[in-house]
């Protein structure tokens, strides 16, 4: 199911990096899925050329964030949400979804406490970074998916692991 040229619900991919945290018994919260749905997102951009989600990142002073996304969970107990609480059927059996978390999880970012996921967002040159020091600059502010799938291109993705991945 498509959603506003996302191609899922922001909250249901949140709720579905909470899920795989809590089954391999991580320590997740609201700042560190957050952060993870970002790395997501713009993995996903830069591979794939379209968004995962139907929420822009916007910047906000600990990074960056997806606001209804935030709100809904905040609602919920992200340390028992579990595959069942995912409603999108064809998002928990997305092949190349698990491939990217999987990956994500797997990787530095997986290992990193929100902290320092929230410093690496905040680095000179980030999208982030970009958002919030232009002139005129206010929290909030949408982060331009361009920026975030040319830095994501040049400075995160390893792409011949990333083939590797995606070919098997």
């Amino acid at each position: 199911m498509e959603h506003d040229n996302g191609k899922y619900n922001s909250v249901e991919v949140a709720k579905y990096i909470a899920a795989y945290w809590n089954e391999k018994g991580a320590d997740i919260n609201m700042t560190k899925i957050q952060k993870i749905l970002y790395i997501a997102y713009g993995t996903w951009l830069a591979i794939k050329d379209e968004r995962l989600v139907d929420e822009h990142p916007q910047a906000w002073p600990y990074g960056p964030v997806f606001p209804s996304t935030r709100n809904a969970l905040l609602k919920m107990d992200f340390n028992a949400i579990c595959w069942d609480d995912i409603k999108e059927e064809n998002l928990k059996n997305d092949i190349e979804l698990k491939i990217l978390i999987d990956s994500i999880f797997n990787s530095q970012f997986g290992e990193w406490t929100a902290n320092e996921l929230s410093a690496w967002s905040h680095k000179e040159g980030s999208p982030w970074e970009y958002t919030s020091s232009v002139s005129g600059a206010k929290w909030g502010n949408v982060i331009d998916d361009n920026r975030i799938k040319s830095f994501f291109r040049n400075k995160v993705i390893n792409w011949k692991e990333w083939s590797k991945k995606t070919k098997q």
